[in-house]
This record gives structure tokens, sequence and C-alpha cells, in this order.
């Protein structure tokens, strides 16, 4: 699933390479200002019809936002490797311990 926050980032940085206003895109895609705003600020997922909208508008593939996220996760994934890497052996147990925890819940 796409990370609202990193999702609204991703609409507001490619709308402003492209030169259009935040007031503009939501009139081109027919939502309020307001909900462009939530959407650009991560408070809010756009509806499918929304986000095709706006994938239209602003020229870009769809795909691409999925691929953005996939890429963030990746690399979220390889820093908490390196960091249990780095750990002191004694403190393993205790980071499995938490991941079990975690995965249990």
């Amino acid at each position: 699933m796409l990370d609202k926050v990193l999702l609204g980032k991703q609409i507001r940085q490619i709308r402003l390479e492209k030169g259009i206003s935040q007031e503009k895109l939501s009139e081109l895609i027919y939502i309020s200002p307001r909900q462009m705003c939530l959407i650009e600020n991560g408070n809010s997922y756009p509806s499918l019809d929304t986000f095709i909208r706006i994938a239209e508008v602003l020229e870009i593939d769809i795909n691409e936002f999925f691929s953005i996220s996939a890429i963030r996760y990746d690399s979220l994934r390889n820093s908490i490797i390196d960091m249990i890497k780095a750990l002191d052996r004694r403190k393993l147990p205790l980071v499995k311990d938490i991941l079990v925890a975690i995965d249990n819940n």
C-alpha cells in the first residue's frame, strides 16, 4: 500500500515541477482545493478516480507512484538490516524478541 505522506509529497513535487498551482490542479481534477491540500499533506488518500485524474493531468504513469513507495520501503528495510548487523551479538536475542512481538500483533 502506498504511504499517504509519501504519495502526497510526490504529487506536490511533480505538480510544482509542472508549474501548476494546487488550486489549478484541484480544478482540473474536479475536487476542492481543501481536498487537494489534504491529499498533498498526507492526510487523505485520493479516490481511485481522483488518483487517475491526477496522474493524467500531471502526465505521469500511475505505476511510478507504486515504484516510489517500493523503493522507499526497500531502503528502510536495508537500513534496519545494517543496524542489526552493527549490533553487539549480546543484543541480537532482544532484537529477535522485539521482531517476534511485532509480527504477532
